[in-house]
């Protein structure tokens, strides 16, 4: 940005609005005359001291105060420079001159809205002169009120379209800060045509054009800049960073370097060394720049989302944040520091504030694929499936390549129960990113849904081709194989899972159950033992374990496993069942029928339970008692042969031939 108070415009305004004969003394007159004359030969201490002259001459001699305030301003002896234009123009309250000398005093002291005041004072006596505006656009920029700059700088344009390099410069700069590149390279290319040598406009127009991914164009106006200026540290700067992207790192070097040398202040080339370095994941040395370019410049936003990132993948969140904060309070335009930041809130579960990040990222760049796709995993996060999909599709819509997008997208409608959907999404992101074992993964869970094992396996498979050390994949294979009662294969998947993370009692439960379809019961005790031993509120572990005890004849133990279950969950009508089969076992049969009652009641719905307790009142002898409960059963199940068989038993036992005979004939046509 270029502000236009400077030594040469201070003679300009000295020559043109006829500062001398504005006193009756003419001792007064001549020492102003011949201070302006040294002042044009930049003795600026002589010239201060014929301004002292003439104002002792005339303490009311209000031009000889405005060109001490010009001199002391170039000195930056600024409370004297002031202290002389309010005296101007306490003298004279319509010298337009001197409130435009004391709003570069404020300029340069950044009181930015004293210095837009005072402009504005001058362009209201004085509404013709175009560095009035420039300048109040360059206080107006430095506010980053840059829409405001902009009408300033084309008012400046206006009133001076001959003379304008630098107003097309500065207004170029307005329109990058708003990111309107190609605005920016318009005025850039205007100022370069009224100054072909003007080597910073052609480094504006490189950096607009790097912008706009135009990246010839941006390197032979780099080229240009340096061929016109060899001491343009800018222009060194931005070539540096083409460098850097096509891989050329000691050409980049060398650049920032060059920018650093010539210019030590000026934090581009730190930033420029800063990203090379984090291309080549040299991380902490990235840092050290980015630091450097913040001590030089703190004002200077770039440095800060990039060392925000890496302090992110350190797992430095606070840091991380309060970078991404601060690079968009130096430029609030910033749409990719709002995406970072709002990236760090979701990951926290702050919903509210990564929302209203990427609802910014989107208002700022509505072409934000990654915004879309970062909200729209807020949204799946939030179970607001259908405002995922709605901005997954905005991002694919967006970049059609964008193989996150489709995975995004393929989880919602997994969530949504849209499996085909689901897996047309799941194959285009494979499709366009291969390597990417979650999307395998994922789409291995929807053919499992959809009883499409061997689809899934497939998918399980490639997931641990990827990642060899994917638990959940062995885990979710293994189930695969279990449903298509391929135990073994099971078996060896479960027992990697296991060697994987030893600590999940879900696996060694699993693992239990393929050892037991095995007819291999001592292993499968020793994982149901296990799953008690890592989770002892595993109720499944126990019942199975009882089963198996059962099957061994170890009564007393499967017993023991049903008490702890009962203890556990009392509500478990199959339990006392199961419990009560074990005491008919024993030839317990009070306590067999006790369990048998708790469980009806907990479930009269169960066949099963009515023929138990039907054949324990056999063993009792209670033969009425049976007949009832085997009727329940078979009015429950039809097709029990179990029940027409022990019902057959008790009319024969009370003499029901006939009715015994048909119970018989019927249980022996089911169990063919």
């Amino acid at each position: 940005m270029i502000r236009l108070f400077s030594f040469c415009f201070v003679l300009f305004l000295a020559g043109s609005f006829n500062l001398v004969g504005q006193t009756t003394n003419k001792e007064a007159e001549d020492a102003l005359a011949k201070g302006i004359k040294a002042y044009e030969n930049n003795k600026v201490e002589a010239a201060i001291k014929l301004y002292n002259k003439a104002i002792k001459l005339d303490p009311d001699f209000a031009e000889a105060y405005y060109n001490r305030g010009e001199a002391n301003s170039y000195q930056e002896k600024y409370p004297e420079a002031l202290a002389d234009f309010n005296k101007a123009i306490e003298l004279n309250s319509k010298y337009s001159d001197a409130y435009y000398g004391r709003g570069n005093v404020y300029s340069d002291l950044e009181q930015y809205p004293e210095a837009i005041a005072d402009f504005t004072k001058a362009i209201k006596l004085d509404s013709k002169n175009a560095l009035f505006y420039n300048d109040r656009g360059f206080a107006y920029s430095a506010l980053k009120k840059h829409a405001e700059a902009i009408e300033d700088y084309t008012k400046a344009i206006e009133l001076d379209a001959d003379d304008a390099n630098a107003y097309y410069n500065n207004r170029g700069d307005a329109y990058a800060a708003l990111k309107k590149f190609p605005e920016a390279v318009e005025d850039y290319t205007n100022a370069i045509k009224l100054d072909p040598k003007d080597s910073s406009a052609y480094s504006s127009r490189g950096d607009a054009y790097f912008e706009l991914k135009k990246m010839p164009e941006a390197t032979a106006d780099f080229n240009k800049a340096i061929k016109l200026d060899a001491d343009n540290a800018k222009a060194y700067s931005g070539r540096g960073v083409m460098y850097g992207m096509e891989g050329k790192n000691p050409e980049a070097f060398a650049d920032f370097n060059k920018a650093i040398k010539l210019d030590p202040k000026d934090p581009k080339g730190y930033f420029g060394r800063g990203m090379v370095y984090l291309m080549q994941q040299k991380f902490q040395e990235s840092i050290t720049e980015f630091n450097k370019a913040i001590e030089v410049d703190p004002k200077y936003p770039k440095p800060y989302g990039p060392r925000g990132a890496v302090y992110n993948m350190q797992g430095k969140v606070p840091e991380a944040l309060a970078d991404y904060t601060k690079a968009i309070e130096l430029d609030p335009m910033d749409f990719i520091a709002y995406n970072s930041r709002g990236n760090v809130y979701q990951k926290q579960g702050k919903f509210p504030e990564a929302l209203a990040d990427f609802n910014k990222a989107i208002e700022l760049n509505p072409k934000n694929v990654s915004a879309y796709i970062y909200r729209g995993l807020i949204y799946f996060k939030q179970n607001k499936h259908s405002e995922a999909i709605a901005d997954c599709t905005k991002a694919i819509e967006l970049d059609p390549t964008s193989a996150i997008a489709y995975g995004l997208r393929g989880d919602a409608y997994t969530a949504l129960k849209k499996f085909d959907e689901a897996l047309v999404d799941f194959t285009k992101a494979i499709e366009l990113n291969t390597k990417n074992a979650g999307v395998y993964n994922d789409r291995g869970a929807v053919y499992t849904k959809l009883k499409k094992y061997t689809e899934a396996i497939g998918d399980y498979t490639k997931v641990i081709e990827l990642e060899p050390n994917n638990v959940n994949a062995y885990k979710m294979r293994g189930d695969a194989y279990f449903n298509q009662e391929k135990y073994r294969e099971a078996l060896a998947d479960y027992t990697k899972y296991i060697e994987l993370d030893p600590k999940d009692a879900i696996t060694y439960f699993n693992r239990g159950q393929a050892f037991f379809n095995l007819k291999k019961n001592a292993e499968a005790l020793a994982d149901y033992t296990k799953v008690i031993e890592l989770d002892p509120k595993y109720v499944d572990a126990y019942i199975k374990r009882g089963l198996v005890y059962f099957e061994q004849e170890k009564h007393v133990e499967a017993i023991a496993d049903c008490n702890k279950i009962i203890e556990l969950d009392p509500t478990r009508a199959l339990v006392y069942g199961f419990r009560g089969d074990v005491h008919y076992a024993l030839k317990k049969f009070p306590e067999a029928l006790a369990d048998f009652n708790k469980s009806i009641e907990l479930d009269p719905k169960n066949a099963g339970i009515y023929s138990d307790r039907g054949a324990t009142y056999l063993e009792l002898k209670k033969y009425a008692e049976a007949i009832v409960d085997c009727t329940k059963a078979i009015e429950l199940d039809p097709m029990y042969a179990r029940a027409y068989n022990d019902r057959g038993k008790a009319y024969k036992a009370l003499g029901k031939t006939k009715e015994a005979e048909e119970d018989f004939a019927k249980a022996k046509a089911l169990e063919k």
